[in-house]
């Protein structure tokens, strides 16, 4: 192995050609933080050398290569000993570069450059503050003055330099010395050196394959290696494999749990989280705290510092890992845990930290319960969700349907569990008006007649208790004069009469009122349109044979319960119009059901 490692002072000799088939120079501060904190905690006490990730080049001739894979760190490494003022390997660029010969003038004048003073410490848990000042300085202090300079590569060659140049600063010139001598003499690369017989296609296919799908590190993987290399300090050779063995089978099992959809819905309430590639995270920031959005390694150096503290007594614990992962699994698979906390996730503004924190206070599950329920009665008990405060287009009348879906779900459908994931599978969610908002495109006269038909049979069902005689009165000589439309062939005019109609229809059905709105998915509402209830109960049930409704959509239980009229009385029921009666059963079964999954009283809750 040996053979195939050189230290830093071992390629200041060399030139590295950078062909036009690279990527441009994109390292962020946060990589160029590790960098310099990973080879200033080195300590050749415990390690002979400190270990960078391969450079792969091809030989040009005895000092020159041609680097296909490392740029990134070997231009960060130019840099850093730009600032110290030594020797330094050369970099070519066949593009980026201002020269015939490949130089880049620009990277060679950074250090005559002007540079912000920075806060930077050894110990930084966000970059974005620093990210921001210096790309305020470049603006107004750089470009101003050689605005031909102002490219992407220019701007990160000199926000990294100013990031190591500020780092250094921290430090006494002894300390940075020593820092030197560690950067050159006990830093190595692995030197991997490709057949000197590849032609340029080849090379470009290397430099493919090497990057093709390549990500860097994440920071799982980084938390997990710091565990792997603490179980490797067990003296026991016995008790190391059975440690090593029980962390894999845990890493594993709680992996593959936390990448199962399902469970990831139920603890997450993100729909771009789908993409993370280690969900495990989520234990990690349960455990340290979420840092900033912007530091993706917050973790991974919280852990580390832990790690590395001899003075602390309390060292990170992968127990106390699995037993984050054995609460979440066991409100998982308990149905009216899963509800509640499900509920606090999804509809409040709390995370799994103040779940966590009540299951901690509390000492038996009956207690946890009933502190869960307490918190979402303190998000529902708002003014905005009283039944009579949400019209259409309000965000709250989303979340109380949402809610009530769920307390179906626990209350009435006994061995079913609320399918999170599939509401985060929807793509877009709409509110659906029972009772037809508006007409869209009644074209034919035989739709006039049905129309017609339909509000006839509507006044009917819907008289003496819910529809006054002055409003029926109101409505009838429009329905009539429909009628002579229709007989005399005025599609123009029947158009506009039935807009009429429809106006006084939404006036005296209030039709934008709560108990007038069901959730349906978009794909579904496309389907149902404007159609009158009757039509809109055959699609959504599936009755009608000659609509297929998108395996792929979801209809809540709440939804099929309305178009089913699960809350209507018997001596009120019609399945053809949803009526004022309707209605009201409605709104009294969505508050009725809510209360019993809350165990709360009909006025405390609104």
């Amino acid at each position: 192995m040996n053979n195939n490692l050189k230290t830093i002072e071992g390629l200041l000799d060399f030139t590295f050609e950078i062909d036009a088939y690279q990527r441009g120079y994109r390292w962020d501060t946060d990589q160029v933080f590790s960098l310099l904190t990973d080879i200033n905690d080195f300590t050749a006490e415990k390690e002979s050398f400190y270990c960078l990730q391969p450079l792969v080049i091809k030989k040009i001739n005895d000092s020159t290569y041609e680097l296909i894979d490392g740029q990134q760190r070997i231009t960060t490494i130019s840099l850093i000993l730009m600032f110290f003022e030594s020797q330094n390997f050369q970099l070519l660029y066949t593009t980026r570069g201002t020269e015939e010969s490949g130089i880049n003038l620009f990277i060679e004048s950074i250090p005559t450059l002007q540079f912000p003073v920075l806060n930077i410490k050894k110990e930084m848990d966000s970059f974005g503050e620093i990210d921001n000042e210096i790309l305020k300085f470049w603006k107004e202090n750089i470009m101003k003055d050689i605005p031909e300079i102002n490219t992407v590569d220019n701007f990160y060659f000199y926000k990294n330099y100013v990031v190591i140049k500020n780092w250094f600063y921290q430090f006494t010139n002894e300390e940075n010395e020593e820092f030197k001598d560690k950067l050159c003499r006990r830093t190595k690369v692995i030197w991997y050196v490709e057949d000197d017989q590849s032609d340029k296609k080849q090379i470009i296919e290397k430099f493919i394959n090497f990057n093709e799908g390549k990500i860097e590190l994440e920071q799982a993987e980084l938390i997990k290696a710091l565990f792997v290399l603490d179980i490797a300090k067990t003296t026991d050779t016995f008790e190391r494999q059975y440690e090593e063995n029980q962390f894999a089978d845990d890493w594993n099992l709680i992996s593959h749990q936390m990448s199962d959809k399902k469970f990831w819905q139920f603890v997450s309430n993100n729909k771009n989280d789908e993409n993370i590639a280690n969900k495990i995270n989520l234990l990690f920031q349960l455990h340290n705290g979420f840092g900033k959005s912007e530091d993706k390694f917050y973790n991974y150096r919280k852990f580390e510092k832990d790690f590395k503290d001899d003075s602390q007594l309390d060292k990170p614990d992968w127990g106390r890992i699995t037993q984050l992962y054995n609460n979440l699994e066991e409100w998982f698979f308990d149905r009216t845990s899963y509800h509640l906390v499900g509920t606090i996730i999804h509809l409040t503004d709390y995370n799994l930290s103040k779940v966590l924190e009540i299951a901690e206070r509390a000492s038996t599950k009956t207690m946890f319960r009933d502190n869960l329920r307490k918190l979402i009665n303190e998000e529902f008990s708002k003014d905005k969700y009283k039944f009579e405060k949400m019209k259409y287009g309000d965000n709250a009348v989303f979340k109380k349907l949402f809610l009530y879906n769920i307390a179906l779900t626990e209350t009435e459908d006994l061995e079913t569990y609320f399918p999170f994931y599939r509401f985060y599978e929807t793509k877009r969610w709409n509110i659906e008006h029972i009772l037809a908002q508006n007409d869209n495109g009644l074209e034919s006269f035989e739709e006039f007649e049905n129309f017609k038909n339909d509000i006839e049979n509507l006044i009917d069902v819907s008289a003496n208790k819910d529809l006054s005689e002055k409003n029926q009165e109101i409505i009838k000589p429009l329905l009539a004069d429909l009628n002579k439309l229709i007989d005399n062939k005025r599609k123009t005019d029947c158009k506009k009469k039935v807009k009429e109609i429809i106006e006084k229809i939404e006036e005296f059905f209030n039709v934008d009122d709560f108990n007038n709105l069901c959730l349906l998915d978009q794909t579904t509402n496309i389907k149902v349109g404007n159609k009158p209830f009757r039509k809109k109960r055959d699609i959504i049930l599936g009755l009608d044979k000659d609509i297929k409704i998108d395996p792929n959509t979801y209809v809540p239980i709440g939804t099929k319960y309305v178009f089913l009229k699960k809350s209507t009385n018997s001596d009120a029921f019609q399945i053809d119009y949803w009526s004022i009666r309707d209605k009201e059963a409605y709104l009294e079964l969505v508050e009725k059901t809510i209360n019993k999954f809350l165990n709360f009283e009909k006025d405390e809750l609104n």
